[in-house]
């Protein structure tokens, strides 16, 4: 289990994050019944996690109700951006780098006490989880003779676009971890 999430609500959140869905094709993907799916839309809604709208069909009849995940993080990601950038013009870059590092830190404490007494392949396996939940779409595989660990829908990519220090303090987080 991952740090507080189920795995089918976590693979409910992955298909969202790429693309809007009713829950009919979702069930499908998720391979379990729609009823399910149901149930677990509405625990993600009242979290406000994924957000539902209706949608016309083509053609004849009810319109449909299509969910998606919410992205309410856009207006903190720009106030952000700012900030950072003012502390790097006062401070200069290592300022930042040095808060970075001290958050990741802390989530790397988080993080090993969840890992511990782990395989090498079950802590890659429960960052992917943990990196889910952060928001990215994470995966994991094997390839010869070492993991892999892919990332993709950077909850951060627009911060790290203008601060690099963002996937330089993470990338020391996950080297210290596994």
């Amino acid at each position: 289990m991952a740090l507080g999430m189920g795995d089918t609500k976590l693979r409910i959140l992955e298909t969202w994050r790429s693309r809007s869905s009713c829950a009919g094709s979702l069930a499908e993907s998720v391979v379990i019944s729609k009823v399910a799916v149901h149930r677990h839309l509405e625990d993600l809604e009242r979290e406000g996690l994924v957000r539902a709208r209706l949608e016309k069909n083509e053609g004849r009849g009810r319109p449909k109700q299509v969910y998606q995940a919410v992205d309410e993080q856009a207006p903190y990601a720009r106030m952000c951006a700012e900030v950072l950038t003012h502390l790097k013009e006062l401070f200069g870059a290592g300022l930042v780098l040095e808060v970075l590092t001290k958050r990741n830190n802390r989530l790397l404490e988080e993080l090993t006490t969840h890992m511990e007494g782990l395989t090498l392949e079950q802590k890659v396996f429960r960052l992917a989880e943990f990196l889910v939940e952060q928001g990215y779409q994470a995966s994991f595989y094997f390839e010869k003779g070492a993991w892999y660990l892919e990332q993709a829908s950077c909850p951060k990519m627009a911060l790290s676009m203008e601060h690099s220090e963002f996937c330089q303090a993470e990338q020391q987080m996950y080297q210290k971890l596994l």
